[in-house]
């Protein structure tokens, strides 16, 4: 039975159990708790209507709603007898007990319990059922199970503000986080070359892409083989608002964004310069020819500020447009490639349509056929229907029908009301995962953390987990695994969006990662469900490993730690160079470590250096700035016992340095 005291402010559970604890009978602790129910969520709710989202608002609901009901049940019941007793002293003797009726139905309203429904304590399991290192399935890749991460503040600029003067048009007085102002290419290009080395273990760039091709032909019947000539890469990016323009906007002539800017900001989808960097590391590294590249998300449509940034560096990549859904824009003479959709039906929904009632099929684009390779670059967003939208989600842009609104009940299902919680259901992003023309074909998956957002539709915030500290999250993630990378940036978003409300809390909601149960372990496959979505009756046991990390500060896997066959991170960042991929500079020091009060913070180099201490949950609590050569004496004594971070910035160079107060 539902306990919703848990989820009631504290100060009321104090108090119910101070009245249970002197034996005050039930009714009169229903009336006290009742008047001081409905007083507590009239304070709260009606200045700020959104807080009755809260899990403490949801669980005072049913009392505030009882104490209403047995008020009203109760005064009409008295009010409709002393009208009985009106009219019966007149003679009126049917009306008199029609009236009397009504008030015997009044009174026993009063006095029935019913079973309110508390919200909260529907969705009181939503969180926290994530064990930590916890292995499930086998691991894939060059070095099974490895994840490789960045992450580089430099990459990104921590001025952006993501707003537009409106004028209707993208220029240089707006402040677009897809704008080359806000992207630092050269650091972006490190980053990535940098990944795709610690991924395979190769010693320069050429040798690691021939590596990924090597492994994934090697595991797909070709042998032991590199890239070969005439075989074609599709890159699928994620470009949710160029389906109609933002916030349902339009396109001007050239495929320009010309939408209420100020009002629909721009939205968190795939950043065009990492797109750009993969682009050459593809041309220049592993020799792959242009016109052997397509890029695109195939459902929607590209705009011209990101055609462009492509178009004039790589004038011979194919780059992918949508004239089945807007006929009316002239694709071919903008440059774009026609998508077109397959001849027949591709996919079969495993659950059959029980749960997916109006996806049995679907068909794709020829695209899927005609590549031999698949590079997934994902936007790393949380998810109002899905809880979280990576590799796997981001495949949703390859179906024809419209905003694959279709597949949305194979979700967690329920926007922001998620209705399908829990394990061991249908889950679409498995039969995905699963599909031969889909995941099938991945070469590479990268997850573009640069500057992600709350949800599909949601604009790019700033992180305040560690070590992102306020900053942007500037972060990119690779992996040969697809389940282990779904995993890792899963983590990621569960820890940074974490808050009290069901719509903070997206990628906590219980069963937001049993696609990837099921995608490791067919022995986790929903009750009646055969993951066959090719039909072909091959059946896949297991794509990949999953498991969740030790904790959010330290991230380790048991690869890591040497303790089990799951995932492996590997912090690319922190490999021995300063994290812009500058040449290592002398570290800073913090003496004594650990502290009860005073701590030594030194400056090894001439520059001015920035410091931000702040707590495990990202939180500042001290700032300064260090001169150059200098020694600086910090107070910690008012701060509670406890792990905190001195974070230090200064140019090409950061640092961390993590001090213990006792």
């Amino acid at each position: 039975m539902y306990n919703p005291l848990p989820y009631l402010p504290k100060k009321f559970q104090s108090f119910i159990l101070w009245l249970k604890a002197r034996k005050i009978p039930p009714k009169l602790i229903f009336l006290i708790l009742g008047l001081m129910a409905t007083l507590w969520y009239l304070i709260r709710v009606i200045p700020k209507p959104s807080r009755a989202a809260y899990p403490c608002m949801q669980a005072t609901a049913p009392f505030m709603s009882g104490f209403v009901l047995y008020l009203v049940s109760l005064g009409g019941a008295a009010t409709a007898f002393t009208r009985f007793r009106h009219l019966f002293s007149r003679s009126r003797y049917s009306l008199a007990f029609l009236v009397l009726f009504v008030a015997w139905l009044l009174y026993l309203t009063s006095h029935i319990s019913l079973p309110l429904i508390s919200h909260a304590g529907n969705r009181a399991n939503v969180k926290d059922n994530f064990p930590p290192n916890d292995p499930i399935g086998t691991a894939t890749g060059i070095f099974p199970g490895r994840v490789v991460w960045m992450w580089n503040p430099d990459a990104t600029n921590e001025n952006c503000t993501n707003t537009s003067n409106n004028n209707g048009f993208i220029d240089l007085d707006d402040d677009a986080w897809f704008m080359e102002k806000n992207n630092n290419l050269p650091v972006i290009d490190s980053m990535v070359m940098k990944l795709v080395i610690a991924l395979t273990g190769a010693t320069g760039n050429a040798e690691a892409w021939d590596l990924v091709f090597k492994y994934f032909n090697s595991h797909h019947g070709k042998g032991n083989t590199g890239y070969a000539a005439g075989e074609k890469i599709f890159i699928k990016v994620n470009t949710t608002s160029a389906y109609g323009g933002i916030s349902g906007g339009h396109y001007n002539a050239d495929l320009g964004r010309t939408d209420d800017l100020s009002v629909s900001p721009f939205l968190s989808e795939t950043d065009p310069y990492l797109v750009l960097s993969v682009l050459r590391q593809l041309v220049q590294s592993a020799m792959v020819p242009e016109d052997m590249i397509y890029v695109g998300d195939p459902a929607r449509n590209i705009y011209k500020e990101f055609y462009d940034l492509w178009h004039d560096e790589f004038p011979g990549v194919h780059i992918l447009g949508n004239n089945l859904i807007h006929p009316e824009l002239a694709i071919v003479s903008l440059g774009r490639l026609p998508v077109v959709v397959t001849a027949s039906d591709k996919v079969f929904f495993s659950d059959q349509g029980t749960v997916m009632t109006d996806a049995i099929t679907d068909k794709l684009f020829t695209i899927f056929e005609e590549m031999d390779y698949l590079i997934n670059i994902p936007a790393m967003k949380a998810h109002s229907t899905a809880g979280i939208t990576l590799a796997a989600k981001n495949h949703f842009g390859s179906f024809t029908r419209t905003w694959a609104l279709h597949l949305h009940s194979g979700l967690m299902d329920g926007y922001d009301d998620p209705t399908r919680l829990g394990y061991g259901l249908y889950r679409v992003q498995t039969d995905i995962m699963m599909h031969n023309l889909l995941s099938g074909k991945n070469l590479l998956i990268i997850v573009d953390g640069l500057y992600p957002g709350e949800d599909a539709g949601g604009v790019p915030e700033k992180w305040i987990s560690i070590p992102f500290a306020g900053d942007w999250c500037s972060s990119i993630f690779m992996s040969l695994d697809p389940v282990a990378v779904e995993s890792v940036c899963h983590d990621f978003l569960r820890t940074e969006y974490n808050g009290p409300t069901i719509a903070e809390s997206r990628p906590n909601w219980l069963g937001v990662d049993d696609y990837l149960h099921q995608a490791a372990d067919s022995s986790r496959w929903a009750e009646g469900i055969v993951y066959d979505p090719d039909n072909d009756g091959i059946l896949i046991p297991s794509l990949g490993v999953h498991e969740h990390w030790n904790d959010s500060i330290l991230k380790q896997y048991t690869r890591n730690l040497g303790t089990g066959y799951g995932i492996e991170l590997i912090k690319v960042h922190d490999q021995g160079t300063g994290i812009s991929g500058e040449p290592a500079q002398p570290e800073f020091t913090a003496y004594p470590n650990p502290t009860s009060g005073l701590i030594g913070l030194s400056n090894p180099g001439n520059e001015k250096t920035i410091y931000h201490i702040t707590d495990p949950a990202g939180k500042t609590v001290i700032s300064g700035t260090l001169k150059g050569l200098s020694l600086e004496q910090i107070n910690l004594a008012h701060l509670s016992t406890g792990t905190y971070f001195i974070r230090l910035k200064k140019a090409g160079y950061r640092q961390v340095i993590k001090v213990i107060k006792f």
